[in-house]
């Protein structure tokens, strides 16, 4: 180590530099290319451990030149400032850099351990479904597919935690607010009544979510503890593949899945990206969360994780003292000596929120809760931690830094293109020769340890997208540690046209200021020749920001939205059986709790006719089940098969889960989804990408800002 230290510290001509960098890429690419071959994990290590020595080597090299070499200390205060602010958002990227690398360097894959056959000493479940304002229609998908989870009848116990219901908002001085609230708890009283659950509330909304949950467990006595959100809804085996875990480890908390969506992020659905691309979430769920249980530190994820009573009992409940009550709730556990898991399997079917403002309203609430989990557990002064646990609680913080360090890189080109602020003492070879390679380094290694599950240069356009609002957040944080209140992030909302999103306004003025940049700086390059590599460097950079910054518009460009649920791909065998008594073979496509879309073959019934509005039985011979369903459309597929979309026509509660059953019920499909979603793309393609985000649909919203603006003088006029 001391060695590669030396060699990262030394000092060289910028020619020398070059050399070093160009025969350390090349040493790059060769590692990176074989490991696209087939190799036994114990070679996996050492290519891993090569990637990040390389990359290393590259993004030090760069940082201690930047740090001896480049900051501006000649041309007065302002530009002292500005660039040490730079230096300090590009050190911020290197120590993020190096908490990846730490995390990622030993992956841990864990597998199901397989339940007792002995039902008896298998411990008692209570599902806990907390609601605060979300619609019953969303919650009740999820209460049906807890209720019938592959576990035994008498040891599950599913609870819908009302808070939306507590005698605080069914008592509220405006009557139609608490005769809303009064509604909302009678239809859900009715599900839980109708599908086997039991409804739980309480006087007041105290604590948010945490809360919830406290005041549950006085009502409940399951050994282990469920935490669904009301939009997550369970596989038949959620249970089943968690639950042997703690049989097996008593000094175990945790066991946390992924957050598994089926609906498209606002990014996803107003880019159109979302059949073609990896799930944003699955960066965490896939690689990170991984990495994070070889360090003994996975943490609860709020969602989709199982829970030890008794661990929380000992610990004083749910903690609350911050808005992310599921990671404070771990350290408080590690704390005591307690362990967590991680099992990277697909088990509940949840809802992304719909809009950019709902998507921004989630992230500033994670970023804040991280923050104020520093601020007021700090974990390097609790007792009981590792010191990978300190480092790694240091860096889910230190990570939402991000958005400050990415809102000064915004403002980096503009500010010495425009205000000719120098930030940075260097000559166009020596950036090539020292930044260049670092910033080739950095996307191969991305691309290496993300690229099954995000897109070269997708997460600087998430990052971007949420710079302003998460920097002001935490901000607000810095000021008063406790100053943020839970909010719950909306789901299921219908858009019924398109619209620009009323957050767009800062970047407006940032596109602006990077546009002035542009042409300040073509306007400098052919009169400054003394600094024209410079100026090209930056021109360079600010070109990229432009793109990224069109793009990010393009998202703000919010898409209708019809379907308030989501339809699954789904595949499964069935017969179609008309009303003139034929029954059709056919296989299904995708599937939701109200229908399904289906393809048949007509090869053996080539006569058969089946039109709109046409009620159909739909046998499911696996299954051994029958449901009934409308025709809503028809589509020809080839000569030999046509394609239908069908809504379901359900008689009772058997149906209804049955209908739940097929959607959502297995595991292995959820699987099988994800990994067609896998889709690679090469740092070139991934770039085209990115300039049709730009193009298409950033000029969308503008066209469409442009023709507001146009249409509100016209009315003004008229006024």
């Amino acid at each position: 180590m001391g060695v590669f230290l030396f060699l990262c510290i030394l000092r060289t001509d910028h020619n020398v530099q070059l050399l070093i960098s160009i025969f350390s890429l090349l040493l790059l690419a060769l590692v990176y290319t074989y490991s696209r071959f087939p190799h036994p994990e114990d070679q996996r290590e050492i290519i891993r451990l090569l990637m990040i020595y390389i990359c290393l080597f590259l993004l030090m090299r760069y940082m201690y030149w930047r740090a001896t070499e480049t900051l501006p200390t000649q041309w007065g205060v302002i530009s002292m400032v500005a660039g040490l602010l730079l230096f300090v958002a590009e050190a911020y990227s290197l120590i993020n850099t190096l908490f990846g690398y730490f995390i990622n360097s030993r992956p841990f894959r864990r597998k199901a351990l397989p339940m007792p056959e002995d039902i008896s000493v298998l411990p008692d479940v209570d599902i806990y479904i907390p609601t605060y304002n979300e619609a019953p229609s969303i919650l009740r998908a999820t209460v049906i597919a807890a209720t019938q989870m592959d576990y035994p009848a008498e040891k599950l116990h599913v609870y819908i935690l009302d808070d939306g219901g507590t005698e605080q908002k069914c008592n509220d001085k405006v009557a139609s607010k608490a005769a809303e609230a009064r509604a909302r708890a009678a239809e859900l009283k009715e599900i839980a009544s109708e599908f086997g659950a039991q409804y739980i509330t309480r006087a007041r909304n105290l604590h948010a979510k945490a809360g919830n949950i406290n005041s549950a467990l006085q009502h409940t006595k399951g050994d282990l503890l469920v935490i669904l959100d009301c939009d997550h809804i369970p596989t038949r085996d959620f249970v089943e593949k968690t639950v042997g875990f703690f049989l097996a480890d008593p000094k175990l908390f945790l066991v946390q899945t992924p957050h598994n969506f089926v609906s498209p992020d606002p990014i996803e659905k107003n880019l159109n990206t979302y059949e073609a691309s990896p799930a944003e979430n699955e960066l965490f769920y896939d690689v990170m969360q991984p990495g994070l249980d070889f360090w003994g530190t996975s943490f609860f994820c709020g969602s989709a994780a199982v829970l030890r009573r008794s661990v929380i009992n000992e610990s004083g409940g749910i903690s609350g003292q911050t808005i992310t009550e599921d990671a404070e709730t771990t350290i408080d556990a590690l704390s005591l000596g307690y362990k967590t898991a991680y099992l990277n399997r697909p088990m509940v079917s949840g809802l992304q929120p719909e809009t950019y403002a709902g998507f921004i309203l989630q992230r500033v609430r994670w970023g804040q809760g991280m923050f104020q989990i520093f601020l007021l557990k700090n974990p390097w002064r609790q007792p009981g931690l590792k010191i990978e646990h300190r480092l790694l609680y240091t860096n889910f913080t230190f990570f939402w830094g991000f958005a400050s360090s990415r809102f000064i890189m915004l403002l980096a080109p503009p500010l010495f293109l425009v205000f000719h602020i120098n930030l940075c003492d260097a000559t166009a070879i020596e950036l090539i020769s020292y930044a260049g390679p670092a910033l080739i380094a950095s996307l191969i290694s991305t691309q290496y340890f993300y690229g099954r599950v995000r897109w070269p240069f997708m997460s600087q356009l998430y990052e971007i997208i949420q710079s302003v609002y998460i920097s002001r957040g935490i901000w607000e944080v810095m000021k008063n540690p406790r100053s943020p209140s839970f909010q719950v992030t909306p789901k299921g909302e219908v858009l019924d046209r398109n619209f620009i999103s009323g957050l767009a306004k800062p970047f407006y003025f940032i596109l602006a200021l990077n546009v002035t940049a542009l042409v300040c700086g073509t306007i400098r390059y052919h009169q400054e020749s003394w600094g024209e590599g410079g100026i090209a460097f930056v021109m360079f950079w600010a070109i990229l920001d432009f793109i990224f910054l069109m793009g990010a518009l393009g998202i703000m460009h919010e898409k209708r939205q019809l379907r308030s649920e989501p339809r699954v791909p789904h595949q499964e065998n069935l017969f179609v059986h008309d009303s003139e008594g034929n029954r059709i073979p056919a296989y299904t496509i995708n599937a939701s709790a109200s229908g399904m879309g289906l393809k048949i073959d007509r090869a053996g019934h080539p006569h058969v006719q089946l039109n709109l509005n046409d009620v159909v039985t739909l046998e499911f011979p696996q299954r051994g089940v029958s449901l009934q369903a409308r025709v809503l459309s028809v589509f020809a597929v080839s000569s030999l098969s046509m394609g239908m979309g069908l809504s379901y026509q359900l008689a009772s509660s058997e149906d209804e889960r049955a209908a739940i059953d097929i959607a959502f019920g297995s595991s292995e499909q959820l699987i099988r989804n994800n990994r067609n979603r896998h889709q690679g793309r090469s740092i070139p393609k991934a770039f085209l990408y990115l300039l049709k985000f730009g193009f298409v649909h950033g000029v969308a919203h503008l066209s469409a800002l442009v023709r507001e603006l146009i249409s509100k003088q016209k009315q003004q006029t008229k006024n």
